[in-house]
C-alpha cells in the first residue's frame, strides 16, 4: 500500500468513526421526539442533543473542506483591519457549550492595535486551538487565550493545563491525522494541521511547547501591519 492509499484509508476510518457518533445521536433523539409526547424539559434536552451533534458534524465538514483547500493549494488570504477582541469573542461564543466546563481567561492588552489579517482563517485557527485544549484537558482546569502585538508579529497563544504532549511527539503534533490517544479518542486529527496551513498562508509560524507545571502552550506568530505601525518606524 503506497502513502496515498495509507492516507486515504486513515481518513476513511477516521471519518467513518466520527460520523457514526453524531448521526446516531441525531437519529436517536429525533426518533424519540417523533415517538410520543414528552414534557418540556425532556423535549429541550433532546433538542439540545440534536444541536450539539449537528455542530459536531459541521466542524467535521469544515475541517474536511479546509484540508481539501490546503491540499489543492487554493488558499488565498484576504487581509483587512480587525480587532482581535472580536476574534476572541466570536470563537469563545461559538464554543460556549464546550468552554462552560472550564475556567476561561482571555488576556488582550487595553492598547492592542487593529491588525491586518484574514479574519475567517484566523478565526478557524483560534477555534481549532481552543477546541483542542478543551478536548485534552480535565474539566475545571484553566484555558487561557493571550493575544498581543510584538513588532512585527501578532502573537496568539492558547495555554491549558492538560496532560501536555510526550516530548518525542511534539514534532508530530501538526501532522495530518495526528491524535493524542491518552485522554480523548475523537476527532479526525486534522485540526492542528489546518492551523499550521492557515498560519503559513499568512507567512506565519506556529509552535508548541509543554508548560513547566503541566499542560501545553501553542504560539502563533503572524507578521502583520497594525494601526500603530508608525510608532515602530
Amino acid at each position: 500500500m503506497d502513502e496515498s492509499d495509507k492516507l486515504y484509508q486513515s481518513l476513511f476510518n477516521s471519518i467513518s468513526h466520527e460520523l457514526k457518533i453524531p448521526v446516531a445521536t441525531i437519529l436517536g433523539a429525533s426518533d424519540t421526539l417523533l415517538s410520543g409526547d414528552y414534557d418540556k424539559n425532556t423535549n429541550r434536552y433532546l433538542f439540545e442533543e440534536i444541536n450539539k451533534a449537528s455542530a459536531r458534524l459541521n466542524r467535521l465538514i469544515e475541517n474536511l473542506l479546509n484540508m481539501s483547500r490546503l491540499e489543492s493549494g487554493r488558499i488565498s488570504i484576504r487581509p483587512d483591519w480587525h480587532d482581535v477582541r472580536d476574534l476572541a469573542n466570536k470563537v469563545t461564543d461559538g464554543l460556549r457549550d464546550v468552554l462552560e466546563r472550564f475556567r476561561l481567561e482571555v488576556n488582550i492588552p487595553d492598547d492592542m492595535p487593529l491588525v491586518k489579517i484574514d479574519f475567517g482563517l484566523i478565526e478557524q485557527v483560534l477555534h481549532n486551538l481552543v477546541l483542542n485544549s478543551a478536548q485534552y484537558s480535565n474539566h475545571g482546569t484553566t484555558i487561557r487565550i493571550k493575544m498581543f502585538y510584538d513588532h512585527p508579529d501578532l502573537i496568539i497563544q492558547v495555554m491549558d493545563r492538560g496532560p501536555g504532549f510526550p516530548p518525542g511527539e511534539l514534532e508530530n503534533v501538526f501532522n495530518k491525522f495526528y491524535r493524542l490517544e491518552a485522554n480523548y479518542s475523537g476527532g479526525t486529527g486534522l485540526g492542528l494541521s489546518i492551523v499550521k496551513g492557515f498560519v503559513q498562508a499568512h507567512n506565519g509560524t506556529v509552535s508548541i511547547e509543554n508548560r513547566k507545571n503541566g499542560g501545553s502552550r501553542i504560539t502563533v506568530k503572524i507578521p502583520t501591519e497594525t494601526t500603530e505601525i508608525n510608532k515602530f518606524i
